[in-house]
């Protein structure tokens, strides 16, 4: 079931309030048209009705695509550096939701999800784009890694995050974003051979890669802001 409810939210520009509706579960698989909303960017993006401006609602939500096999914590980019907390949480949540404490019904479906968190709505149209395409996320973040070795002068910062935006059998589109705003900041092009030949050979990877295995929380953050 994908649960919405009424909020007031103000305006950061004229302090105008208005009753919006505030996301707090997603079900794909009876709400497809939810699914496509994330990914094009428009999901809990609303206007203010007095003065126009363009305000995309805070990301407080459950994720679930059984057919997809994917279970996602969704929370504030806000949040991020208390990232062990909060993977401590929605560990616990998705124990009771589908895992080891949940009922047997429940567990067998857990069985075939994969749980992961996230921070912000890019990062959730990034496992969502990268499930699509057939990524393995562990990889993918990996690839972000080396792509911020060996590319000069990397805008990162505590203000911006690496995503993938774009997919195809033949390349990977990775862009730079400022994370308050959501707004891209630069474009990386890259063959997809190259996160082939990275997944064939993980050995030279494994230290980092056992840690972004190490819980829901799989993403380069997890190293950065260790």
């Amino acid at each position: 079931m994908s649960l919405f409810y009424t909020v007031d939210a103000r305006c950061g520009k004229c302090g105008i309030t208005s009753n919006v509706q505030l996301s707090a579960s997603v079900n794909a698989d009876r709400r497809p048209d939810l699914r496509q909303a994330i990914l094009d960017g428009t999901f809990q993006a609303v206007t203010c009705p007095s003065c126009g401006t363009a305000l995309r609602l805070p990301a407080h939500i459950t994720y679930l695509d059984m057919r997809r096999g994917q279970w996602i914590l969704v929370e504030d980019a806000g949040q991020i550096a208390q990232w062990p907390a909060v993977e401590t949480e929605a560990t616990e949540l998705f124990s009771t939701s589908f895992g080891a404490s949940a009922p047997p019904l429940q567990r067998t479906i857990g069985a075939d999800l994969k749980a992961r968190l996230v921070f912000g709505w890019p990062a959730l149209r990034e496992k969502l784009l990268a499930a699509e395409a057939g990524l393995d996320d562990v990889v993918l973040e990996l690839l972000k890694i080396s792509v911020i070795r060996n590319v000069p002068d990397s805008p990162l910062s505590d203000s911006t995050e690496l995503r993938l935006a774009a997919a195809s059998d033949s390349a990977l589109t990775l862009q730079w974003i400022n994370t308050a705003s959501e707004q891209s900041i630069a474009d990386l092009s890259l063959e997809r051979s190259l996160y082939d030949e990275l997944a064939a050979d993980l050995e030279p990877w494994s230290e980092l890669k056992a840690q972004l295995e190490a819980g829901l929380f799989v993403d380069m953050n997890r190293i950065i802001r260790a």
